[in-house]
């Protein structure tokens, strides 16, 4: 059997996805892999199918229980062998699945790194014929990532250990160039293939929304979107529970989740968002490294997190599906203050501690930048986009005008030419503000020619004009834990008066978005009447959620909301018309075909 049939009859699909295939045929060849592919991107089956057609065993090593069991149970639904080993599992449990190892019978075993430390496992394996190694989520093994995991330190000695070396597939959703260094030599990966997919996420919508009043906001945007599932991320498990009160006492069906919780109240609230049976959940970033629950419609970070690789991890938990998703940073300058001390009091390495600061700085920018958001994504991570404005993110919808803000930026250039590029953004601005702090007369900038020159506006409007004017390349900024503005040769021309500076003002700044209109989202499909088509979606969605309690298992297990939504506009009535709906695969098709082939032909009855 070919990828391509195991694809069709297993998942439903007649064709793969951008960089799947080259993936898959790398394994097939015995040969080590490095894939960094975007959340989304369909990374699992590039190492499922494989494991499928491979004779022996594919040991998948996952960092969150919560994570295996989900795949585990997707698998199972399709008839695939697969099993979990992990603390949660009885003895009994233990007994029998590695029985069933032992005896041939499944494919895909799912464990945690830390498993590796135990003797009895570590023996076990080295008796079986392990033809396939999986590191999902390799990132946790570098220090210099977001997640560091020292249990994934041990994967390299134990692979060398096994009587005969399997093929090493490591899989990630972002990465650094060092992330991605530390990952090929810390893992041992031999002769490997890298594979850079494209990070951009066509489906999502990002936007900052910055200084406006984040409570109303989210219960303004839950209240526009109350069917959809979504995650609201907090920086500090007291926010968190303030947050879900707020949400809970105005009737919303929502969870909280973070580390201050018991074991078992986490586990239960994540069954409950996975099920359907809450829509909403609140939480630290504690929940959710690969979580694969495929319906989450919308995305929103209450404070801004550490740095790009979090919350671009993060925020693509949105539309895994392919269907639209929304990607929402609430901002405002106190969270880099809570970020900061984070760092300071996590981080007990002064390099570790000064690279955390790089990166929380150029969080920043992103949160500040008036250019295109997915564009500041993209360059992050290595990719140089084609564009300049993607004409679908929260900065390139705002309309834009072209001002000359001379008058503005000469000004800030002649503060920072006067105090000699030695000092940083706070101090630029309390001189331009006029402002008379200890340190402006501990070091006489009062006497500055620029003191007080932007006195009639805000300090955080100044803040605005230097991050803008950073932005243009009139003004510069040096990295480390203390950045400092210095002058570029466009802000000398623009001092001297040899240059003008025309900068993009957006006409309406989001101060209060909450109180707009609603955006009007990306459509799932060009070729799809979401208005006309949602009555008989709703309804595909009703019966989906009746098989799934009955079967005890996620709704989106059984099918995506992609794709009950290409079923509720193309109305198959036969299970040959229902073959031909992207997601649906023979398994599924033998299961579930009938009934919803019954549920569409029932909807037209009634509309006629």
């Amino acid at each position: 059997m070919r990828p391509l049939d195991v694809l069709k009859q297993y998942f439903g699909y007649s064709s793969f996805r951008p960089g799947q295939a080259e993936v898959i045929a790398t394994i097939m060849e015995h040969r080590d892999c490095l894939a960094i592919m975007p959340t989304g991107a369909g990374k699992s089956l590039c190492f499922q199918i494989p494991g499928l057609l491979m004779s022996g065993l594919t040991l998948v090593i996952s960092p969150l229980i919560s994570l295996m069991k989900d795949q585990v149970d997707a698998l199972l639904a399709q008839h695939i062998p697969a099993v979990f080993i992990n603390s949660q599992c009885t003895l009994e449990e233990s007994r029998q699945r590695f029985s069933e190892i032992r005896s041939g019978r499944v494919k895909l075993v799912y464990i945690s790194p830390e498993r590796l430390q135990n003797e009895f496992f570590t023996s076990f394996m080295q008796s079986m014929p392990i033809d396939m190694v999986v590191i999902d989520e390799a990132h946790c093994v570098s220090q210099w990532g977001h997640d560091f995991r020292p249990g994934y330190c041990a994967i390299r000695p134990w692979i060398e250990a096994l009587p005969h070396r399997p093929v090493v597939a490591a899989f990630t959703a972002t990465a650094t160039q060092k992330v991605k260094e530390d990952m090929m030599n810390l893992l041992g990966l031999q002769d490997e293939r890298v594979f850079i997919g494209g990070f951009d996420r066509p489906n999502l919508y990002f936007r900052v929304v910055r200084n406006t009043d984040r409570t109303s906001f989210i219960l303004s945007y839950l209240a526009r979107n109350k069917e959809d599932s979504g995650i609201i991320y907090a920086a500090t498990r007291k926010e968190v529970d303030r947050l879900y009160k707020e949400i809970k006492a105005r009737g919303f069906a929502a969870g909280r989740y973070h580390a201050g919780m018991t074991d078992g109240a986490r586990k239960k609230v994540q069954e409950q968002f996975t099920y359907d049976k809450i829509s909403v959940i609140v939480a630290t970033n504690a929940f959710g490294m690969g979580i694969d629950k495929s319906n989450v419609r919308y995305v929103i970070h209450y404070q801004m997190p550490k740095n790009i690789e979090s919350y671009y991890q993060e925020a693509g938990r949105a539309g895994r599906d392919g269907a639209p998703g929304e990607c929402i940073l609430l901002y405002n300058r106190r969270d880099i203050m809570i970020q900061k001390f984070l760092i300071e009091n996590s981080v007990h390495s002064p390099e570790q501690q000064k690279k955390e600061l790089q990166m929380l700085n150029a969080m920043i920018e992103y949160c500040e930048t008036r250019h295109c958001l997915r564009q500041y994504i993209l360059r992050y991570f290595g990719e140089k986009p084609s564009w300049d404005r993607c004409e679908h993110c929260g900065n390139c919808d705002q309309e834009v005008v072209q001002e000359d803000t001379t008058q503005i930026v000469r000004p800030i250039c002649l503060c920072i030419d006067e105090v000699k590029g030695r000092f940083g953004m706070t101090m630029v601005c309390d001189i331009l503000k006029g402002s008379m702090t200890a340190r402006i007369r501990h070091y006489g900038f009062q006497r500055c020619t620029s003191f007080g020159m932007l006195s009639n506006y805000a300090a955080r409007e100044i803040r605005d004009m230097i991050r803008q004017s950073l932005e243009d390349g009139f003004v510069q900024q040096s990295e480390g834990q203390y950045p400092v503005l210095s002058l570029t040769a466009d802000g000398r021309d623009v001092l001297k008066g040899r240059k003008r500076a025309i900068q993009e003002i957006a006409i309406a700044a989001e101060t209060e978005p909450a109180a707009r209109p609603a955006r009007k989202k990306k459509s799932v499909s060009e070729s799809i009447d979401e208005e006309a088509c949602r009555p008989l979606f709703e309804v595909l969605r009703s019966v989906r959620m009746d098989l799934a309690k009955k079967e005890h298992i996620p709704p989106f297990v059984i099918f995506s909301d992609a794709t009950l939504w290409e079923m509720a506009a193309s109305r198959p009535v036969s299970e040959e018309a229902m073959s031909r709906i992207k997601g649906v695969g023979e398994f599924k098709l033998h299961k579930y075909g009938r009934i919803f082939c019954q549920a569409v032909q029932d909807f037209q009855t009634t509309q006629r």
